[in-house]
């Protein structure tokens, strides 16, 4: 039998049918809903119901008051405020509003005599104030207007509370504290001596504030009241255990222990010892996959319970469950994990507004409002323009609400043609704007640029609108009209809980542009967009959706403190992580510990106290019990992957005491297929070269050819070399505000690119203000969004422009020397045997620049990157080509050596433009191939080692890399040798395939 159960039974049989004048006070109003539905099962007669209340509601009925709404409170506080000190500032006020509001809610309720803490808190600052701690030799502090105003505020506290309790007392108003207080001053006139409260039952209570005591003490002396607990003697008993921290101590004072609950205590309250228990306690990976085994757990019993049933047994007689979510932001997650065919469950707690798409948007626009940049106009003009930021207008183009947006109306860009003249076919408007984005790398975009990319649409304009800082009017207009664009998705959608997110919204709004526009009218406050956003954050916080729904379904779900005075025979409970059940020790408040403890304010010892009694008794009554916690250490940043220590106090100490009637077990969960006795590793990934990747390759190697950089890729990583060459996949382009490595190299080399095209190849004259003109020219081409003035863009900048002038003077120093080609894409074919028959593979390379010099041609790759090669031809030479991974500069300029010696073979000098025969006479010549590295600048020309034999013969050094091409080739193509992960892990730091690869 529950505790509900024979609370019922107990009130029914002491009072009978008459219980019009009993009133039942209970925890929740959950509690109250349940109760009630015992009460109605005792009798098959109707017959008139007790006043059973939740005690909140109780306080307030009793009190006669009605509860202030939480913005009024702080806009109240804030006249408050306004009055003592006309210079408070509401920007500040209004971060520390809430922590006083919250202080002198517990003040209220724990009946806390003002004049002692707030002279116990004006000493302890007075003492801080005067810095008594401070070793004499240190010198003293000096005060500032800042601290001069903390300090003040804390002087002012005491004339603040009691100017709020009058301005709300004015009103018929009070905050839930202040309730509290007022009823327990005046007990008797309004409960007492009142004969409507025949005879009151505080039930299913715990950890009593002072003012409930107060209250109690005062009815329990009149015998106009009874408490009825619900203990067990395994908390009880035991002084070690914190659940009974607070019923021991009302059971040894006398004053709340009747004789009926002693009795209680030794006959009924053997449950956690007593009954026969199955604890599981399961460890995943995150906090969502939590829901997912909790779903699945549920599946399992309700399948299992309809095999053993059958469909002949009521449904009552199902087994009651509850799943208890401690971290509350899990119920979202847990109803997508339930089955679809469960439909007979209860939600016992509110859908935080937070958590819906709506609040994503919202949040996302305030974001973007925040950060929007300022810049000054590109011809020195003061004007300010500003700028959103990439991200957010990408975020905000990429939100659901949006994308349906777009789907209802239709949008698409036209099409068009890209710069290479390819054509663009139509696709939707919002996805071409964000990779359009993306593709010119445009980092912050003004609104007209927005509302032009956007065809200017009635969204566009909307969302991307700069609000004044000053005025949140503007904000409050744009999401009426953002709610106005958005109705056709709502309604296409038909998500019932999102549409009533966007009523909760509406009202909310309302609200608050009510009391802003009372505000404005008396000319005294000044609202920010900043302080707009944090009081509709914290209405959001506040706001949630309260399901309607059947309170006897077989399943419940709901938050740990909706469990109170309610029993159930299955249950799961998630999150049950060391800081969140119970919480980690933080206590937002403007009172010191050592005033809390001094003035017996509950500390956080308290509040676990008050968690452990709550989950003990969550499972005095239950026979199934399944406790599910984290494992990894950043699920909930705090806990570090730790279970609970009330899972350790099960395993160590209640376990022990059961006499075998509990059963612990630790199952592990596996996430995969059906039957499936073992899930692929990543460790041992390989792609085994099956025909239709022979046939790939074949097709790559005779068409587009086999690149130094392929080869590289190859040898260093074949896996890499099957993602980036065969399969093709690319990491999808995004915008680096910061100039990377790679940006920084490409945009040099093009710099470099037109010196050699424009100039050098037509014997122009170059100069410092030419090579500063180019650089800035390519860098608003190729950098286009990026932002040039501050930051690292600038310092690399200002270096590139070192380097390029450097390198300038270097080069003018080499009397004689001619530029040939650039960017020259050299290339020839080789016949490679492979399975009896003769493979024709294009062997190509396009390199930087060819120059001639002191007779000799030198192939020139530009690095901007370090450079190391050996000063000497390794005596490895073969292998440390074919399968050194880290040679990968000298396997990159022996190829270009190759391309250029065999060209000039066969063509009878260098091919400049085959088309029209255009070959530079380079017949007998010697040919290096080295690097112009910009880290070494002064360093010269570094050439490359690789030679064959001592003669350094060009046909010799031509049949050679021919032979280790071949092997090369054959070793792509071996089946016997599967594309797999490299074993040197310091080649994956950079590799864009290293999460497909688990490194």
């Amino acid at each position: 039998m529950t505790f509900l159960q024979q609370t019922a039974r107990r009130i029914f049989d002491t009072h009978g049918p008459s219980l019009r004048d009993v009133w039942v006070i209970l925890p929740t109003r959950r509690a109250v809903s349940v109760f009630l539905d015992e009460l109605a099962a005792l009798s098959d007669r109707p017959f008139l119901a007790p006043h059973a209340l939740a005690v909140d509601d109780f306080i307030t009925q009793a009190a006669g008051v009605q509860l202030i709404d939480s913005v009024s409170l702080v806009f109240e506080l804030y006249e408050v405020f306004k009055d003592i000190d006309p210079l408070v500032e509401f920007e500040q006020f209004i971060g520390w509003a809430n922590v006083l509001l919250t202080d002198f809610d517990r003040m209220d309720q724990y009946l806390v005599n003002p004049h002692e803490l707030f002279s116990y808190l004006t000493a302890a600052k007075a003492l801080e104030r005067w810095q008594v701690d401070m070793p004499s030799s240190a010198q003293p502090l000096v005060e500032t207007p800042g601290t001069a105003r903390y300090f003040k505020l804390f002087e002012n506290l005491q004339a603040a509370y009691h100017a709020l309790h009058q301005r709300l007392n004015e009103q018929g108003l009070a905050y839930r504290g202040m309730a509290y207080r007022l009823l327990a001053e005046q007990i008797e006139p309004l409960v007492r001596d009142n004969l409507a409260y025949e005879q009151l039952y505080f039930v299913g209570f715990n950890a009593l504030s002072r003012a409930e005591e107060q209250m109690i003490r005062v009815l329990v002396d009149a015998h106009k009241a009874e408490l009825i607990w619900d203990a067990d003697l395994y908390y009880i008993d035991d002084r070690r255990q914190e659940a009974g921290e607070f019923l021991r101590r009302y059971r040894d004072n006398g004053w709340f222990f009747s004789r009926q609950n002693h009795a209680d205590l030794r006959n009924d309250s053997n449950n956690l010892l007593g009954t026969d228990k199955n604890i599981r306690v399961i460890g995943v990976p995150n906090a969502s996959m939590q829901a997912k085994v909790a779903g699945k757990l549920y599946r399992d019993w309700s399948d299992n319970a309809n095999r053993h049933i059958g469909d002949e047994r009521s449904r009552s007689t199902n087994p009651r469950t509850a799943i208890v979510l401690a971290d509350e932001t899990l119920l979202v997650p847990l109803l997508y994990a339930l089955d679809e065919g469960v439909t007979d469950l209860n939600v016992t707690m509110g859908l935080s507004l937070r958590s819906s798409l709506l609040f994503t948007l919202v949040d996302t626009l305030f974001e973007m409002q925040r950060t929007v940049h300022e810049f000054r106009t590109r011809d020195g003009r003061d004007l300010r323009i500003p700028k959103f930021h990439h991200r957010h207008v990408v975020k905000v183009l990429n939100h659901p609400f949006v994308k349906q947006y777009e789907r209802i109306q239709q949008l698409e860009w036209p099409g068009g043609t890209d710069d290479k003249g390819l054509v663009e076919p139509p696709e939707p408007l919002f996805q071409w704007i964000a990779r359009t984005i993306v593709k010119d790398q445009r980092v912050y975009l003004t609104e007209k640029e927005l509302h032009e990319l956007g065809l200017n649409d009635p969204l566009v304009r909307v969302l991307f609108s700069r609000w004044p800082s000053d005025n949140p009017a503007r904000a409050i207009q744009t999401f009426y009209e953002l709610i106005d664009l958005l109705r056709d998705v709502y309604r296409v959608s038909q998500d019932a809980i999102e549409i009533e997110y966007l009523y909760l919204f509406y009202t909310l709004l309302q609200q608050l542009e009510t009391t802003l526009d009372r505000q404005r009218s008396d000319g005294r406050t000044t609202i920010t967009l900043k302080s707009f956003r944090q009081f509709l954050y914290e209405l959001i916080r506040q706001t949630s959706i309260p399901f309607t729904s059947e309170g006897r379904s077989s399943l419940q779900i709901m938050g740990m403190l909706e469990t109170r005075a309610l029993d159930f025979d299955r249950v799961i409970v998630l999150s049950v992580n060391e800081g969140v059940l119970p919480q980690s020790r933080r206590l937002n408040s403007l009172i010191p510990f050592d005033i809390a403890q001094e003035l017996q304010l509950p500390t956080y010892r308290e509040q676990e106290a008050v968690m452990a009694y709550h989950f003990y008794r969550l499972l005095q009554r239950a026979s199934e019990i399944v406790l599910i916690h984290t494992t990894s250490t950043d699920a909930y940043g705090n806990s570090k992957g730790e279970p609970s220590r009330f899972v350790r106090q099960i395993e160590h100490e209640l376990v022990p005491r059961s006499k075998g009637r509990i059963r612990l077990t630790k199952p592990s969960v596996r996430f995969g297929p059906v039957g499936a006795d073992k899930l692929p590793g990543l460790t041992d990934l390989q792609v085994p070269k099956t025909d239709s990747i022979r046939a790939d390759l074949i097709t790559l190697l005779t068409t587009r050819g086999l690149y130094p950089s392929y080869l590289n890729q190859f040898v260093s990583c074949s896996m890499r070399f099957y993602f980036s060459r065969l399969v093709k996949i690319s990491e999808e382009e995004d915008i680096e505000e910061k100039m990377g490595v790679t940006d920084f190299g490409n945009w040099m080399h093009l710099v470099l690119e037109r010196l050699d095209k424009e100039y050098r190849l037509l014997n122009k004259p170059i100069d410092e203000l030419l090579i500063v003109q180019l650089l800035e020219e390519e860098f608003a081409r190729t950098m286009k969004g990026r932002v040039m003035e501050s930051g690292i863009n600038l310092l690399l900048y200002d270096l590139a422009k070192k380097l390029m002038l450097d390198f300038q003077r270097q080069q003018s120093e080499l009397t004689g020397l001619t530029v040939i080609g650039s960017e020259q894409t050299l290339d020839t074919y080789i016949d490679v045997p492979l399975n009896g028959r003769q493979l024709h593979v294009r062997i190509a390379g396009k390199i930087d620049r060819i120059e001639q010099y002191g007779g000799q041609i030198r192939i020139v790759d530009y690095k901007t990157g370090k450079v190391d090669l050996p000063d000497k031809t390794p005596k490895d030479l073969a292998d440390k080509l074919l399968n050194d991974g880290s040679a990968d500069k000298m396997r990159q300029l022996w190829m270009y050596r190759y391309l250029t010696l065999k060209n000039i073979r066969d063509y009878g000098g260098l091919p400049r433009n085959k088309d029209i025969a255009d070959v530079f006479p380079a017949q007998g010549m010697t040919v290096e191939a080295g690097f112009y590295s910009f880290r070494d600048v002064q360093g010269g020309f570094k050439s490359n080692p690789v030679r064959f034999d001592e003669n350094d013969d060009p046909e010799q050094y031509i049949q050679d890399s021919e032979n280790l091409l071949r092997q090369l080739i054959q070793r792509m193509f071996d089946p016997s040798e599967p594309f797999r992960k490299t074993d040197q892990l310091e080649t994956c730091q950079y590799c864009d395939y290293k999460g497909i690869c688990g490194r």
